[in-house]
């Protein structure tokens, strides 16, 4: 799939977009399975991978540099056909989600959007900046993968009610982070 590119509005005209937005610090198999399973269960027409500059709620001591982290989402999506690596969170010049949801809204007006998260992320959705602002722009879906379920059952986001909250469970899921790579890196271990 070609990359897009903010310059793309009408190749992506009335097409269901997924987003899957991180660090990627590295980038796993376990962000391919959640993209893989959103892209099905949702129908979407693709998936676009946001690398994100910086996350701001990631310490930047560990962090990879911007070029071998998109790298390597580059890598993980291998060719798929309905997969991208994106450098539109570093094209808007976004640091926040909100921003970066609203930037894309208005470069590509006739697509339907949709932030895919691991379930991990359901524990800091809170901390996001403007988190129930992001609530009202797109559909956020949180997918589980093993440990994470039982963990997120006792989250605060589980008593928001909201149309565009949703929550996948009951899959398979690859279980690996890239906090788990990195150490097993540092350890000269290969996971």
């Amino acid at each position: 799939m070609k990359t897009p590119t903010l310059h793309d509005a009408d190749l992506w005209s009335g097409k269901k977009v997924g987003l899957l937005g991180g660090s990627f610090n590295p980038a796993h198999k376990g962000h391919m399975h959640i993209a893989m399973l959103a892209l099905d269960y949702y129908g979407l027409d693709a998936v676009w991978w946001l690398v994100t500059p910086q996350n701001p709620l990631k310490d930047t001591d560990d962090m990879a540099a911007y070029a071998e982290r998109f790298a390597s989402a580059e890598r993980i999506i291998d060719g798929h056909p309905a997969m991208a690596a994106t450098h539109l969170e570093r094209d808007l010049g976004t640091t926040y989600t909100y921003e970066t949801v609203k930037g894309l809204k208005q470069n590509f007006p006739q697509t339907d959007f949709m932030f895919i998260c691991g379930m991990d992320n359901a524990l800091i959705f809170h901390k996001w900046d403007r988190w129930k602002d992001l609530l009202d722009l797109i559909p956020f879906t949180f997918i589980d993968r093993p440990g994470a379920v039982e963990v997120v059952d006792d989250c605060p986001l589980k008593v928001v009610k909201h149309p565009n909250l949703l929550w996948l469970h009951g899959e398979e899921m690859v279980d690996i982070s890239s906090t788990q790579i990195r150490k097993s890196l540092k350890n000269n271990k290969i996971t």
